[in-house]
């Protein structure tokens, strides 16, 4: 059985004779006469009655051509993958904390859509921990993160931008240390973040244990919270950079001793295919007009 024998028969079929389909295949026509041997003797069945010189396909021949359309559909498919290597398809995961999604990514998935419509993209919201899970996992393809640099057993981890973080207070806040007043929260990011984790130590070397605390996953949301003086919170810099052209908050830069990155992390065996691979080579492009 040999996917020839197939195409022969689809091609009898459509032109309704042996020789035809001899000189369109460019076979001899006893090539062609084994071609259908090969798959009545395969099946025990005839293809066509072969009564007078009119092709005259029988009901098993019939049936079987039907399935046979199918198959050669899907070998072409199949084929075809030859040149899928070079054209940006498929689903493409993506996991990302928000704030890298609100302001890294942002600019990089909309020239992306724009260049690849064909590739899906399916963004993944989550703990940075959990994302590294969902990466190892393979549940999602690439993950992109706003922590030091760590080496992984199972993974590789590209850095796209060394980042600042830096502490905000409502407007109004008359304070130089950034720590609380009684009438101010300590806006938290949600538990497992790095810098959050920069902030808690800060506040503890000052002596400062709060007890008003909202935590939240959104930047955005603390943001806004700040601005309306409820309270002080430490984020990345680069989330902050509208706010501090506008005045719209007082704004502290720090070094922590600590150093963040905005990293992109796949699975060492990964395969990068051609949607993972033009993700990379932007977001590497993108990176180095970052501020």
């Amino acid at each position: 059985m040999d996917i020839k024998n197939f195409m022969t028969f689809k091609k009898i079929v459509e032109v309704g004779s042996f020789t035809k389909a001899a000189e369109e295949l460019g076979y001899a026509q006893s090539t062609i006469t084994s071609h259908i041997q090969a798959i009545e003797e395969y099946y025990d069945k005839p293809l066509f009655n072969r009564i007078s010189k009119k092709i005259d396909i029988t009901q098993f021949g019939s049936q079987l051509f039907e399935h046979t359309e199918q198959l050669l559909e899907t070998y072409d498919v199949i084929r075809d993958f030859a040149s899928w290597d070079h054209k940006p398809q498929g689903v493409l995961r993506i996991g990302v904390p928000e704030s890298l999604m609100m302001y890294r990514l942002y600019e990089i998935i909309i020239e992306y859509k724009a260049l690849y419509p064909g590739v899906e993209i399916v963004i993944v919201n989550d703990l940075c921990s959990h994302l590294r899970e969902k990466t190892i996992n393979n549940d999602i393809d690439v993950c992109f993160l706003l922590q030091p640099m760590f080496e992984y057993r199972q993974l590789n981890v590209v850095s796209l931008k060394e980042e600042q973080t830096c502490f905000i207070a409502p407007k109004d806040y008359e304070g130089s240390d950034f720590i609380p007043d009684d009438h101010h929260m300590v806006l938290f990011t949600e538990r497992e973040c790095t810098y959050r984790e920069v902030f808690q130590n800060y506040l503890q070397s000052h002596n400062f244990y709060p007890q008003n605390i909202l935590e939240t996953g959104s930047v955005e949301a603390i943001k806004k919270y700040v601005k309306c003086g409820m309270g002080i919170s430490f984020v990345p810099y680069y989330a902050v950079k509208e706010e501090e052209k506008n005045e719209e908050m007082q704004i502290g830069l720090w070094d922590s001793g600590i150093t963040f990155h905005t990293q992109m992390i796949y699975h060492k065996n990964k395969w990068l295919n051609p949607a993972i691979k033009a993700l990379l080579d932007m977001c590497q492009e993108h990176s180095q007009k970052w501020i």
